[in-house]
């Protein structure tokens, strides 16, 4: 997000565990310099989302802006996602794009440094697609960590998204995006806090 009334209403609404901010110049989400003012809301559990971002850039927007969270979307290695939490004391999302295949082999090494595995559908590109990947592929999740789901989540996903977290209860967290927005980076928020009204039902009603 990064505009200022639709932060603050949004906020006030549907009080998100997490609200994004993309520190990405060709994302059209991207959060310019002139938008350091509405980011610094202590009562915001901000999230930076970064891809491939010098450890030095992230540590100073993690102070200027305020954030709690870095959410790393490139291809960083174990040894920069180390590095980037010991030097920041941060919880840190790590993103894995999925495609036809998960290979749980290659998340392993990263377990002692991220606090949220997030797993987001594969494009060639650094951001979202839109598009939802086989979420069949996480019913074989083999680790504790708790994970986000991300990738063209939408209201009609709801029951696949209920029966996932009742055979995964490591799934602790939906990443929703552009099947919520009027234009990029401009949130609906009536459809964002109808969601999860109807979603926190329908969990209730499986526990």
């Amino acid at each position: 997000m990064k505009d200022s009334r639709n932060i603050q209403e949004l906020a006030k609404a549907v009080n998100p565990d997490w609200m994004g901010m993309i520190f990405y110049p060709p994302s059209p989400r991207y959060v310019g310099d002139e938008s350091e003012a509405i980011l610094t809301d202590p009562f915001l559990k901000k999230v930076g989302v970064f891809v491939n971002e010098p450890l030095a850039s992230i540590q100073e927007k993690a102070i200027r802006f305020g954030l709690s969270v870095l959410q790393l979307h490139g291809e960083e290695s174990v040894e920069e996602v180390r590095l980037i939490k010991e030097k920041t004391g941060l919880e840190i999302f790590k993103v894995f794009k999925v495609g036809d295949q998960l290979d749980w082999s290659e998340l392993k090494p990263y377990l002692p440094w991220v606090d949220y595995f997030l797993f987001d559908t594969f494009t060639k590109q650094h951001g979202g697609s839109g598009k939802t990947f086989n979420w069949d592929l996480l019913k074989t999740y083999p680790f504790d960590k708790p994970f986000i789901l991300s990738g063209g989540i939408e209201s009609e996903h709801m029951n696949a998204i209920v029966s996932l977290k009742k055979e995964v209860p490591q799934l602790e967290g939906l990443d929703i995006n552009s099947r919520f927005e009027v234009s990029p980076g401009l949130k609906d928020i009536e459809r964002i806090k109808a969601f999860k009204e109807q979603l926190i039902m329908a969990i209730a009603k499986v526990q």
